[in-house]
């Protein structure tokens, strides 16, 4: 008895026809009819009365039916469930910079968690740099990060999938507030707020500091934006943040920089690497559902 004998039979018994069979599977109709002729062979009983091209269930055919389809159901279910169970047990390690996390990854987290309830995803926050790094290192499956100056490393590919702006924020009520645009020669003693040392960020406003010979006043470095947010609500401070992480409904003032410092928001993956199916499928989301114009 084999799986196609099962199938062949269930769907004649639904069917009531060798020629309809036949033609779903894609097979010769004497090849269909010598299977079930088989089938009753081993069984030691007739499983169908043939009246010419229309076939009638026995009593044996539809006992016969009743243990049959369950079998002929799970074997057609099995690679879905499989992947499911493979899917089920799989984490997707995702690395990404702390300010990319509010605007980009937590908007889609829903949508892609409905899509796939099975997949796993594991968010490492990274800063830029050692977020690709980690890629490289198969320390993570992909990173979402941002590039400055079409700076890439060589062993990655990359993907745009957004872009974003760097811009100098404080609260509505600061000194600072109701210009129009600022430059870092502008923030000469003004206590500041940056990124930690790892980051891209303080790295890029370290060295337009040092451009005009200017030693910022820094306060508190940290990678946590919710904290780096309400400093900025409630004390005199300032901060370089991404123009999509303040909100109209923040009481924080975004003002744009003289010297216009953009990124490129990529996901990134290692270049020469098999991609595993469910980091494919991350991939596909993100670039399907965020993708730039």
């Amino acid at each position: 008895m084999t799986i196609d004998q099962l199938k062949y039979f269930v769907l004649c018994a639904e069917n009531n026809s060798f020629t309809k069979t036949s033609k779903f599977y894609f097979v010769s109709q004497p090849a269909v009819s010598t299977a079930i002729k088989n089938l009753e062979n081993e069984l030691n009983c007739e499983l169908f009365i043939r009246n010419n091209n229309e076939l009638t269930l026995t009593n044996f055919g539809k006992y016969f039916y009743t243990l049959a389809t369950p079998v002929v159901t799970l074997y057609n279910n099995l690679p879905k469930q499989m992947n499911d169970y493979i899917m089920s047990q799989s984490v997707i390690k995702v690395g990404i910079p702390p300010m990319l996390g509010a605007f980009i990854f937590a908007p889609l987290f829903e949508k892609f968690n409905n899509l796939y309830p099975n997949l796993n995803i594991k968010m490492v926050e990274l800063a830029s740099k050692a977020n690709q790094e980690a890629v490289i290192k198969d320390e993570i499956d992909v990173a979402l990060t941002v590039i400055y100056n079409n700076e890439i490393n060589p062993s990655l590919d990359y993907k745009k999938i957004d872009d974003t702006q760097l811009i100098f924020s404080v609260n509505k009520n600061h000194p600072l507030s109701n210009k129009k645009e600022i430059s870092f020669k502008d923030l000469l003693n003004i206590p500041l707020i940056l990124l930690k040392e790892d980051s891209l960020q303080y790295k890029i406003v370290i060295d337009f500091f040092k451009s005009y010979g200017i030693k910022p006043n820094i306060r508190l470095l940290s990678d946590q934006i919710a904290t780096i947010k309400e400093l900025l609500i409630y004390g005199n401070l300032g901060a370089f943040l991404f123009n999509q992480v303040i909100k109209e409904n923040d009481d924080i003032v975004g003002i744009p920089l003289k010297e216009n410092i953009h990124f490129d928001v990529v996901i990134a993956y290692k270049k020469n690497k098999t991609i595993t199916k469910t980091t494919k499928r991350f991939i596909n989301f993100i670039l399907d559902n965020k993708k730039v114009n």
